[in-house]
């Protein structure tokens, strides 16, 4: 029998993918709290299979956990479900050992899909993720010229990253959560052509989009 634990077990999605792991022939599933990472102290007749992650807003606890998860049970296939899209982010999880990213709006055959892509040796990317990170790679969404294309929460989370905020306190000051800001970030960086922030900062001042003083940046 097939041992799933699931880490985050009071959010929606966690509860909708325990209904969807309950159907399946041969399974028990384990719900677990994530700031208690039970996963971790399983009896070995009870170490899981595969391993489930609702990644919330931080992203560095869910990794460290992921390579406690890799390490303790290396056999084990984890999956994390992140709104983050960020390529950088992405690779960071692979490297900590995980077999599949899903964004958080997935259905039933991504699941069944995943579990068997793992089972031989390969990687599952959520298909909209994939083919996201295949714009970003291949540079396909041409940058914007103008100012006027960015949208008004665009140029309000581009003026506080040129203020040098930081993306928690972006969230913060404009009650959105941080996986947003990371995404409203990666679309500025694609429509602007830049590579990271400090490029960002570079062509806000350049298009006049924001006015600040030089002296005041740090790159």
């Amino acid at each position: 029998m097939d041992h799933h634990c699931i880490i985050g077990n009071n959010t929606l999605l966690s509860k909708g993918l325990n209904l969807v792991l309950e159907n399946f022939e041969q399974t028990k599933v384990i719900l677990s709290n994530f700031g208690e990472i039970a996963a971790l102290n399983l009896h070995n007749e009870e170490k899981p299979a595969f391993v489930w992650m609702d990644v919330p807003n931080e992203i560095k606890p869910a990794l460290k956990i992921c390579r406690q998860i890799h390490k303790k049970f290396p056999e084990s296939k984890s999956f994390v479900f992140c709104d983050n899209k960020d390529p950088m982010v992405v690779k960071d999880f692979l490297k900590a050992g995980i077999s599949g990213y899903f964004l958080p709006h997935c259905n039933a055959k991504n699941i069944k899909e995943a579990i068997s892509q793992s089972s031989k040796g390969k990687i599952y990317i959520d298909p909209k993720l994939s083919h996201f990170l295949t714009q970003n790679i291949l540079d396909i969404v041409p940058p914007i010229a103008f100012k006027h294309s960015l949208t008004k929460r665009e140029k309000e989370i581009l003026q506080l990253i040129v203020e040098e905020h930081t993306t928690q306190e972006i969230a913060n000051k404009l009650f959105i959560s941080f996986c947003t800001v990371e995404t409203h970030r990666l679309h500025l960086i694609q429509k602007m052509g830049v590579r990271n922030t400090a490029g960002l900062v570079r062509e806000a001042v350049a298009r006049n989009i924001y006015q600040t003083s030089m002296n005041s940046m740090t790159f």
